[in-house]
This record gives C-alpha cells, sequence and structure tokens, in this order.
C-alpha cells in the first residue's frame, strides 16, 4: 500500500520552499519563480523506498523538516551572492558540484 503521492510531494515541497524564501528575500521574487520552470517536477526528494505504514512515512518527513535543507559541510563557498555545494547523484552515485544564487 502506498501512503504517499511522491509527485505531489515533490511539488509542494518545491512549492512551500520557493514561497518561504520569497518571504524572506522579496527582491529575488523573479530568480525563485523561475525554478517552477526549471523543475516542472518539483525538486528532488530521496524517497525511494516504500513505506510499510503511515507512522514511518510521518517519521521519515519529520526528519527532513527538522534539519537544514543541505548540510553546511556540503557548502564549499559563498561569496555573498553566489553558493557553491556538492551533492551525490541517487542516480548515478557520481558527486555533482553546483552553484546557485544565494
Amino acid at each position: 500500500m502506498e501512503y504517499l503521492d511522491y509527485g505531489y510531494l515533490r511539488r509542494v515541497w518545491q512549492y512551500k520552499l520557493i514561497n518561504y524564501m520569497i518571504s524572506k528575500r522579496p527582491d529575488k521574487k523573479g530568480e525563485y519563480i523561475k525554478m517552477f520552470k526549471e523543475y516542472p517536477e518539483g525538486f528532488y526528494i530521496h524517497a525511494r523506498t516504500r513505506m510499510r505504514s503511515a507512522r514511518g512515512a510521518a517519521r521519515y518527513i519529520g526528519r527532513y523538516l527538522a534539519g537544514p535543507a543541505i548540510a553546511e559541510y556540503r557548502i564549499t563557498s559563498y561569496d555573498g551572492e553566489n553558493v557553491t555545494f556538492w551533492y551525490e547523484c541517487h542516480e548515478t552515485k557520481e558527486k555533482v558540484v553546483e552553484t546557485v544564487t544565494a
């Protein structure tokens, strides 16, 4: 039995996060809104394993809501405008380095 529609969860996470960023930096609203077009399926969430119960699903989501969006040790540089960080691509298992506007 599937408890969560992960496509829906991805889009809701994207919507909530972008709106939060807009509330904190309204001057960057245009840049943030572009993310809806750049990521039409929502922001990636690592939810590969199936949940066996609603309690397990709630616990899983709670872990992510309680912590930061990215671990500080993955941030390799910040110049006041741009942030460079790395992550491991779940599909290829390769390290990816990305720079985005702060």
